[in-house]
């Protein structure tokens, strides 16, 4: 079975399949790797923030994305939708993202001017442990959600 051209759980069976052992009894797969796949690697701030990584637990979520000097974060919900019938708040292009149900920047220009630029910056969005690390210059910082 040629699994690059299969998606979604037929593409996990399939790589699954491949995992059997050489006893052929049980299937041994390596998880973490299998998912290791999807994981995102940025070496560079995203442009827009709907370019940002997700992070989420299903019930909230953010998108997280960097300026120079900044961490931002977009907050969800899967139960809630910011925008209605009534609002008069629209998104704006280059500082709302699909409406979300808040904002929050976290500024880190005390630790040295423009942490998030080149040539350290490293971003990472581990799928199978639902962790993102922003790295910057001196400054490293993770994000996570909780299940609760």
């Amino acid at each position: 079975m040629n699994t690059t051209h299969v998606i979604g759980f037929g593409w996990l069976c399939g790589c699954a399949v491949a995992g059997i052992s050489s006893a052929g009894s049980l299937m041994e797969v390596d998880f973490p790797r299998l998912v290791a796949r999807a994981d995102l690697d940025y070496d560079a701030s995203a442009t827009r923030p709907e370019e940002g990584l997700p992070v989420g637990n299903g019930r909230m979520g953010s998108l997280v994305w960097t300026e120079p000097t900044k961490l931002r974060f977009q907050i969800n919900r899967a139960d809630a939708f910011a925008v209605g019938c009534n609002t008069r708040s629209f998104p704006r292009f280059s500082t709302d993202y699909a409406s979300g149900c808040g904002y929050a920047d976290i500024n880190l220009v005390n630790f040295g001017g423009a942490v998030f630029d080149k040539p350290e910056f490293r971003q990472h969005l581990s799928v199978y442990d639902g962790l993102m690390t922003a790295q910057g210059n001196g400054v490293t910082t993770r994000v996570m959600a909780c299940s609760s």
